[in-house]
């Protein structure tokens, strides 16, 4: 007799079935023999045409934004090393850690992965290096095989790592290029701070970039440019890193490398990375600081007038120092290439200005942040020029030259005076010309002001007239006058803004009455009178040449009061 199959035998045997039906199903995934000869070459070369003992210490599954991957970790079966087990979750730590990054970018995944956990010494690369990770090699059956060798086999490290391995899936031959290394390693660097943020592993990086980025084009970098990617995710988020990856080239040249990154973002978006840079405003993913120290550029310094140019090479982060001394500027720009602006005393970046006053004591300084993705890289022209008229006490302090005119002096030859009296007896008109001259002092200060006292000086004119009767004016002239002077080479310039002038003459003839003549005033609100006159000091003498258009050259010559 033939019992009846029990409701509930039924329904175990039903349900795998249905839930076959219903549940989807992830095949196993098919590794290549670990064990076979050879198929840790790709990764070691000590192990190409080796056999490994491979023992298959743990597979798991992890979730991409394209599917399910399989990882297994593998190690040498003859391995009795006392911290294996902990190498191994040390390992699983990194790749499910870097797995849930991943999930937070939405983009991007790797193959299968396979990472031996080597219990070999890490081998030396060409430079001599050991660095105890290899980078992982991409194999023709879309697996990615790493290989790890004790005291390198850190979360950290494997995180890194495994963003090679999302590389080597989506870009292929493009990774390995020797002109890719800045972005392949730069990203990988940075999406192992993005799995496992706030860790100190890049500060070295940081420092590094910190060395190079002055001379050195960012892609022409290795895993420095990291910096420029924490940036990138910073402004742009993390989709931008995945978006730059997928603009690069298949080409191993550093030009074309260059063309795809200027197409990608706009010049003065490379300018706002390298201002954020001296501002050291670039955090990592979760916010720490990246532990950077920039050099903020040479100083290019004006204390007189002069132009000085600044250039940077194609996609070199330029920075300089423009300083100005006490002053009045004026300051064009020209031959620019690239994007620059500049930041005083650490206010917000602007233009620079075309004007600038620079008040006695410390100089004005800008740190200027620039950068040049075409082809000329970054280049600019700066002209400023001084005024001469204004009153700078530490730029006299400064110049040697400066510094011997101070002191009062006395005239003892030469001067508008003798010019003006010699011009007027030849003239023959006159049986008495005495005609003062009126800068027969001249005190010149330490704080950049001069002035001609003009204390009163006699003066007299006498002419006969044809029937012999002598007429005769007499009496004294004072000219005051004061203002600013500055130096430059063996030019001194007067820049007079102030003047006053008093006149007192009595006119008398023989047949008219007593005329006295009385006058004193000066221009009011006169814009400064130029004068230019080179210059010879010494410590007893100084001597001026003033050489004015279609009029004779006038000389002073000065001694120095006791």
């Amino acid at each position: 007799m033939t019992s009846a199959t029990s409701p509930h035998r039924l329904f175990a045997a039903i349900l795998p079935a249905v839930l076959l039906a219903i549940l989807p199903v992830t095949a196993r995934a098919q590794f290549a023999d670990c064990g076979a000869a050879g198929y840790l070459g790709g990764v070691d070369d000590r192990m190409a045409g080796t056999t490994l003992s491979c023992d298959e210490a743990v597979r798991f599954t992890i979730t991409t934004p394209r599917g399910p991957r399989e990882v297994r970790i593998i190690t040498d079966a003859d391995d009795s090393s006392a911290d294996l087990s902990g190498r191994v979750a040390g390992i699983r730590t990194g790749i499910e850690r870097a797995a849930a990054a991943l999930m937070s970018i939405g983009e991007g995944a790797p193959g299968n992965i396979t990472v031996w956990a080597a219990d070999l010494t890490a081998p030396e690369d060409a430079a001599g290096i050991t660095d105890g990770v290899t980078h992982p090699v991409g194999r023709s059956d879309g697996e990615c095989a790493i290989a790890v060798y004790p005291g390198a086999d850190t979360p950290f490290a494997i995180a890194h790592e495994f963003f090679h391995c999302v590389q080597y899936a989506t870009y292929g031959t493009r990774t390995d290029r020797s002109a890719s290394a800045w972005w392949a390693e730069g990203s990988a660097e940075w999406f192992a701070n993005l799995a496992l943020p706030g860790t100190a592993n890049s500060d070295a990086d940081a420092g590094t970039f910190d060395a190079v980025s002055p001379d050195t084009a960012l892609t022409a970098m290795d895993q420095e440019a990291v910096v420029f990617f924490f940036w990138l995710d910073q402004r742009f988020g993390p989709s931008m890193v995945m978006a730059l990856m997928a603009a690069m080239p298949d080409s191993n040249s550093e030009a074309a490398q260059q063309d795809a990154l200027a197409g990608l973002l706009a010049e003065d978006d490379f300018r706002h990375f390298a201002e954020d840079y001296l501002d050291r405003t670039i955090r990592q993913p979760g916010g720490r600081a990246i532990a950077s120290t920039p050099f903020p550029g040479d100083i290019y310094a004006w204390s007189e007038s002069r132009t000085h140019e600044i250039r940077a090479d194609r996609f070199v982060l330029a920075r300089a120092q423009a300083e100005f001394a006490c002053g009045r500027w004026s300051i064009e720009r020209s031959g620019e290439h690239g994007t620059w602006r500049v930041s005083r005393d650490e206010a917000p970046w602007e233009e620079m200005p075309d004007r600038l006053t620079v008040e006695d004591g410390a100089p004005a300084r800008y740190r200027i942040a620039a950068f040049g993705t075409g082809a000329d890289g970054f280049a600019v022209s700066i002209e400023a020029t001084r005024d001469a008229c204004v009153a700078c006490a530490a730029v006299v302090a400064e110049s040697e030259s400066a510094r011997c005119l101070i002191g009062t002096w006395h005239l003892e030859a030469g001067g508008y005076g003798a010019q003006i009296g010699e011009a007027l007896r030849s003239t023959g008109l006159y049986d008495t010309v005495t005609y003062p001259d009126l800068e027969a002092v001249l005190v010149i200060g330490a704080d950049g002001t001069y002035s001609f006292p003009g204390t009163p000086e006699e003066t007299v004119l006498s002419t006969r007239a044809p029937s012999g009767d002598l007429h005769i004016g007499y009496g004294t002239l004072a000219h005051e006058t004061s203002g600013t002077w500055s130096v430059d080479g063996d030019t001194l310039t007067l820049c007079e803004s102030y003047a006053h002038v008093e006149i007192d003459l009595t006119l008398t003839s023989p047949d008219t009455p007593l005329e006295r003549f009385r006058t004193a005033g000066g221009p009011e609100d006169m814009p400064p009178l130029r004068r230019e006159r080179t210059f010879t000091c010494s410590d007893a003498a100084l001597s001026l040449v003033e050489d004015i258009p279609f009029s004779p050259t006038v000389t002073w010559d000065y001694s120095r009061a006791e």
